[in-house]
């Protein structure tokens, strides 16, 4: 599931080659894709004859704002989503929502599974507001992440998957901060101490900064200091040796190194 490095490495895409581009017409092949009720044709006749001028992101969604007016392009990836410029010719396999641009290629959404979702929108601060999420993770201070644990209960594993409480972690990044700050994921938050805490914002923005570093390609991490690449590959700890551990925590896959990683005390 594209989490928030790749939604990076997707406005970048477009920053890069979709920018100040004329587009000439669009091609939705699956309606499904196009969030809010937002017809086909009313997403042609907005887009048609503008341009894309700059790009934001916010946790997962990434915007690019056209025309001069106020209006803006939304895009959140679901479970398999991406998003490509392709040069020429045909466009990649599915790709349901296609943006055609005047000097030739388009900007493609390809989703298998069919859980991205395109949207048009007023502005970017008022979506965040409206879908409830909380502050980016990479782009949060300290003080800021911290604010909306205070209070909440449930695993840690489970507020930082909540994107009200954190904007941008999925489940394969959230498990590697809590792997690298030696926390497990069924601690609960109230277990938590603030020096956790910031200690475990530290590990987030470490985490984010690697993996953004090697374009969101886990297998490009250092194999020496990441659980990320044993995750699906020889599946033991890189620090301990130790196999590592599943466990399902909050409705969701764990991985967990259990000699760097124990288990919360039972009370």
């Amino acid at each position: 599931m594209p989490e928030l490095p790749d939604a990076v490495v997707y406005r970048r895409r477009v920053a890069d080659a979709a920018l100040d581009r004329e587009i000439a017409e669009t091609t939705v092949v699956d309606p499904l894709i196009l969030g809010d009720g937002l017809e086909p044709h009313r997403f042609d006749e907005t887009l048609r004859g503008r341009r894309l001028r700059e790009t934001h992101r916010h946790g997962k969604h990434v915007f690019a704002r056209y025309g001069d007016a106020t209006g803006w392009l939304a895009l959140h990836f679901g479970m398999t989503g991406s998003v490509q410029v392709v040069p020429d010719g045909a466009p990649p396999e599915y790709a349901y929502v296609q943006v055609h641009f005047t000097d030739g290629g388009h900007l493609a959404l390809r989703c298998p599974r069919k859980f991205a979702r395109v949207r048009l929108i007023d502005a970017p601060d008022a979506f965040v507001e409206a879908k409830d999420l909380g502050p980016d993770a990479r782009r949060a201070d300290v003080e800021t992440f911290l604010r909306p644990f205070a209070g909440r209960r449930g695993t840690i594993k489970g507020r930082l998957l909540d994107q009200s409480v954190v904007a941008g972690l999925g489940n394969i990044y959230a498990d590697e901060a809590l792997y690298q700050e030696g926390i497990h994921p069924a601690t609960t938050v109230p277990e938590l101490s603030d020096d956790d805490l910031r200690g475990l914002y530290d590990a987030i923005q470490d985490v984010l900064d690697a993996a953004i570093a090697a374009d969101a390609d886990p297998e490009a991490l250092d194999p020496d200091r990441f659980m990320l690449t044993h995750r699906y590959g020889d599946e033991r700890c890189p620090d301990t040796g130790a196999p590592l551990q599943t466990e399902q925590v909050s409705g969701r896959t764990a991985y967990v190194s259990p000699v760097r990683q124990p288990p919360p005390t039972q009370t």
